[in-house]
């Protein structure tokens, strides 16, 4: 079988999961964050398992939805507004840096959520399993970062994010937390695994970590070093010849500043504890993977932006470095877990997603040129082209960069699909990792995002809010917030949501079909409509015109999605037989080169392109961003503790 013979990369398939990411990305810019991009990577990936026509693929539609929103989520932390002002600042080295930083962020947002996604469709049904208990864990482990957040932030900043860098945790606005709060809870699994046999070699990897961390810094006191290297290693995040230096952050957190001194010895436990957890206690399944990607993502962070100082969008937050410690995780996973394919995926979705990203705020720049005030003066130019460079462009970049990332994700599977056989799906089915992938991507995905409506229905507008806050109930007299009563409403219908899922994996219940094409349509329209109509509603109370570009598109999109899924063919087709599948590893390989050409020559070409229409003008369309030179933002406007942070 050829390549071209998969549905995924003909036009129908192509054109039905560029949709869904594009529509979902749409959403996405609305909501913003880790679950906002969780929504585009549900939908592709449902929609993707569902044009394939394979039937092992459409069997692991509930999976492919819950990793598929994993794996897109974790490009939501990564802060790019300043990037793509860099890009617009009519400034070559700032523009170069831009466009380079543009093709890193896509190709971190889409790897990550083409890799998750081939994962879920490729792996055999006990390895995919056994990764539920730590994945369970793990997202336990997340829902407590922001109550250890709120006991530990400075008390006049309580609840106020606009002065987040006074928390004595802050560090480098970054979701370190996060990170470290898995790290810790996968080996607080593998202890509970090994039960008394790993204890004593926990204790001793951590003493001798502390005994030698200890001993170094001994050493480099003697010596006379520790003080230059302290000078090294912490820095300020600003220029201190134009703001004080104790007004200004460093690149540690700042509740580690009253403990220099013990920096040895607490160094060397936790590298003791890593290197247990790492090699000590051979961590296995779900435990490993999570355990992999939470310490690569504090590695590339510790790495880059603290020790090194190379930091993309200073001083906005530097997740990029972490995600980007994730992918590597991933890779040296990948390899040690002999997963070919989904490197192969994970590389194929990125290089497309780097190029279309980099790609489309090249496109963005090139589509706002006619008419711009910073290329031509004449009034009857300027007023003729005044509602083209009106328009929201912005929401155009985000929709189109989310139609080129479905394209990624259609074609790495695409080529996939023939060098895959039939996934193995023998060995016994645990239904309730069914039934938790379904509960995370309908009732939880939806109300994390959709919670959001209620600040845009409660705002004032005009000295009036579309919806009063507080209410109180007629006839029984309760009042409680608007947030309280969505709260209220929305758990009662999640409620019974999981009440028939659970008895849908006990009896049938007559309106979920028998057959996957139809449960997977099923679970699509549970999540596309949603949160189509609920994107609109949130944007009902300053709805203006400049609106029915985003939320009118996305609502074509969604019928267009709709119509094309819906009319998928009943069957199943086969997937090619064992023996004539091809060397997933030689794509891999091949992927890597592009990915190097890529990254290379894109910035170099779009800022070249860039400066020829626009010279040394600033573009618009975005803020004044400058990133090296004596006005740089990091220079100029630093974060300053006590302060507002934007």
């Amino acid at each position: 079988m050829a390549p071209s013979a998969s549905p995924l990369l003909r036009p129908a398939g192509m054109a039905a999961v560029a949709l869904a990411l594009a529509l979902g990305w749409g959403i996405r810019g609305n909501y913003g964050h880790e679950v906002g991009a969780m929504v585009p990577g549900a939908l592709a990936a449902i929609t993707a398992a569902i044009v394939s026509g394979r039937g092992d693929w459409r069997a692991r539609v509930p999976f492919a939805a819950l990793f598929g929103a994993l794996g897109w989520g974790f490009g939501g932390s990564i802060s790019y507004m300043q990037v793509i002002g860099y890009t617009h600042s009519g400034h070559w080295p700032s523009q170069l840096w831009g466009f380079a930083g543009l093709f890193v962020i896509g190709f971190l947002w889409a790897a990550l959520g083409g890799a998750a996604t081939a994962l879920a469709l490729s792996l055999d049904r006990a390895r995919l399993q056994g990764l539920f208990p730590a994945l369970v864990v793990a997202f336990a482990a997340l829902s407590l970062t922001p109550l250890v957040l709120a006991a530990v932030r400075d008390p006049g900043a309580a609840g106020d994010a606009m002065r987040r860098q006074d928390s004595p945790l802050y560090w480098l606005d970054s979701d370190w937390l996060d990170a470290a709060g898995v790290a810790l809870a996968m080996l607080g699994m593998q202890l509970a695994v090994r039960r008394g046999a790993g204890l004593p070699r926990l204790l001793a990897c951590g003493a001798l970590g502390a005994a030698a961390g200890a001993l170094l810094q001994a050493i480099l006191h003697a010596a006379g070093l520790e003080a230059p290297l302290w000078d090294l290693v912490v820095r300020p995040q600003g220029d201190p010849a134009l703001f004080p230096r104790e007004a200004l952050v460093t690149n540690w957190p700042a509740g580690l500043a009253g403990i220099a001194r013990h920096a040895g010895w607490i160094g060397g436990l936790v590298g003791g504890i890593v290197w247990w957890g790492l090699v000590g206690a051979g961590p296995q399944g779900g435990v490993r993977l999570c355990l992999w990607l939470a310490l690569g993502w504090l590695g590339g962070f510790l790495l880059l932006p603290v020790l090194l100082g190379v930091r993309m969008t200073p001083p906005r937050g530097d997740d990029w470095a972490g995600v980007l410690g994730v992918v590597v995780a991933a890779l040296a996973w990948c390899r040690a877990e002999r997963l070919p394919a989904v490197a192969a995926a994970l590389l194929v979705t990125g290089t497309i997603g780097g190029l279309a990203f980099s790609g489309g705020v090249l496109g963005k720049l090139l589509m706002v040129a006619p008419g711009n005030p910073a290329l031509v003066s004449d009034p009857a130019t300027l007023a003729a082209w005044s509602h083209w460079q009106a328009a929201n462009w912005h929401s155009f970049l985000e929709q189109l960069y989310g139609l080129a990332n479905g394209v990624g994700v259609a074609v790495a599977l695409g080529l996939l699909d023939p060098r895959l056989p039939a996934a193995d799906d023998h060995g016994p089915r645990r239904r309730w990792t069914e039934l938790v992938c379904v509960l995370l991507v309908v009732p939880w995905l939806l109300h994390a995002n959709l919670v959001d409506n209620v600040g845009d229905w409660t705002a004032p507008r005009d000295g009036r809010a579309a919806l009063p806050d507080p209410m109180r109930a007629p006839l029984v007299g309760v009042a409680m917030s608007a947030r309280g009563w969505f709260d209220l409403f929305f758990g009662a219908g999640a409620a019974g949501f999981a009440l028939l899922a659970w008895v849908q994996l006990r009896r049938p219940v007559a309106l979920v079909p028998r057959d996957w094409l139809g449960r997977g349509q099923l679970l699509l329209m549970l999540v596309l409509w949603p949160m189509a109509l609920g994107n609109v509603a949130k944007a009902l109370p300053g709805f203006s015109e400049q609106r029915l570009l985003t939320e009118g598109t996305i609502l074509l999109c969604a019928v267009a999605l709709t119509v094309l899924v819906l009319l998928e063919p009943p069957g199943d087709r086969r997937a090619v037989p064992r023996e004539a599948a091809a060397d997933p590893a030689r794509l891999a390989r091949r992927a890597a080169v592009w990915l190097v050409a890529a990254a290379i020559l894109a910035p170099l070409a779009e800022t070249a392109v860039v400066r020829a229409v626009y010279g040394a003008a600033a573009a618009g369309h975005s803020g004044t961003n400058l990133r090296f030179g004596p006005d740089a933002n990091w220079r100029t406007r630093p974060v300053l503790r006590g302060s507002v942070h934007r």
